[in-house]
């Protein structure tokens, strides 16, 4: 499928897209969504059309403070329940969601796939990426809570 076609399908996937999505195009090849999901609040999207595919990438979380190594091992093993979505770093250490398609397979039936799988993808990962990649600073966060009389933060 020629570029311009793929960016017709990809435009019009987004125009018939709920209000509630908060989707919006930044550039003739470039859309923005942000999602919602139950465990991680916001999960934002970033759609680019290249000269042979579509990427879509979101900001799951940053780089870890601890148990990276641990954190990377959880994340790749999600990586083969994925569809055609792959968690990913970034050179600053932070952690990307990121998931690429040829302009052939570019469809609204496709794009509905793949974003519902983001979702679903960062909403079941997130908190127990937290817990592992943050773990002293929630620890800290929760007794800190305690001694103020506030109630536990639940990512905990």
């Amino acid at each position: 499928m020629p570029e311009d076609a793929t960016r017709d399908v990809v435009a019009a996937w987004v125009d018939a897209q709920p209000e509630d999505l908060q989707a919006t195009r930044v550039s003739p090849t470039g859309w923005d969504l942000m999602l919602a999901g139950d465990h991680k609040r916001t999960i934002p999207v970033h759609l680019e059309l290249g000269e042979h595919t579509l990427t879509l990438q979101s900001f799951f979380m940053r780089a870890p403070d601890e148990n990276a190594e641990e954190l990377y091992e959880y994340l790749l093993r999600r990586n083969l329940r994925t569809y055609a979505l792959r968690f990913a770093l970034h050179p600053d250490g932070d952690v990307l969601l990121v998931g690429v398609l040829p302009h052939t397979a570019v469809t609204h039936e496709e794009l509905d796939r793949l974003v519902g799988q983001l979702l679903t993808a960062a909403d079941e990962a997130f908190v127990h990426a937290l817990r592992t990649g943050f773990a002293s600073y929630i620890e800290r966060e929760q007794e800190w809570r305690a001694r103020s009389g506030l109630p536990r933060n639940p990512i905990s």
